[in-house]
């Protein structure tokens, strides 16, 4: 009977390890796809969602770039800045 609980004592912390080994892998997989996938993230300052700099639309105003996640916040900001030059 001993030998049984020890068995399955042994089994469970077999099943812990193997989950956090897997875990810590998810992780490293993870931290590895948002490198590849354009490394520093930009804030969109219409939408405020952050987007890979390296897909993100950069425009430049006053002398500083701004990035935005697609075409519609890049014309909503055009929009908003020429209504408030009148």
């Amino acid at each position: 009977m001993r030998l049984l609980v020890i068995l399955i004592l042994f089994f469970v912390i077999y099943l812990v390890a193997r989950l956090l080994i897997g875990i810590s892998s998810l992780s490293n997989q993870r931290r590895k796809q948002r490198e590849e996938s354009g490394g520093e993230m930009v804030k969109d300052p219409v939408c405020d969602t952050y987007v890979p700099k390296s897909g993100a639309i950069e425009k430049h105003v006053d002398g500083q770039s701004l990035y935005f996640c697609s075409q519609d916040c890049a014309t909503a900001f055009d929009k908003k800045r020429a209504g408030s030059r009148r």
